[in-house]
């Protein structure tokens, strides 16, 4: 699976609501709430072939965006994750000073 595979996926759950990185969606406007921000927060080699890398694995961190509580949507997330083979981590969920929700999942990935 690359980022294109998992972005795929992604937006499947939030149709044209899902950015890389940032909320920015076409560097003019921020994208309406909810929305997923999905990044890559580590890549490693794990394996190695006459000293060069042929396997990397990656630290992706998925990040749900909602004006409130929404655990519907938190499910749905869920289950395309793990109905796509994903396995996840959800690994935290804070309130932003406008009182919108942040729930963060992180997935390891192999390319």
């Amino acid at each position: 699976m690359n980022l294109e595979d998992l972005y795929s996926i992604l937006n499947e759950v939030l149709e044209n609501r899902v950015c890389y990185g940032t909320n920015v969606y076409d560097d003019e406007s921020n994208v309406d709430m909810p929305y997923i921000v999905y990044q890559e927060t580590s890549k490693f080699p794990i394996g190695y072939h006459d000293d060069m890398p042929i396997l990397y694995k990656s630290t992706i961190q998925i990040t749900l965006v909602t004006k409130d509580k929404t655990p519907e949507l938190e499910k749905r997330l869920e289950s395309y994750l793990l109905n796509n083979g994903i396995a996840y981590e959800m690994i935290n969920e804070f309130s932003n000073s406008d009182k919108s929700i942040n729930r963060i999942y992180e997935i390891k990935m192999e390319e």
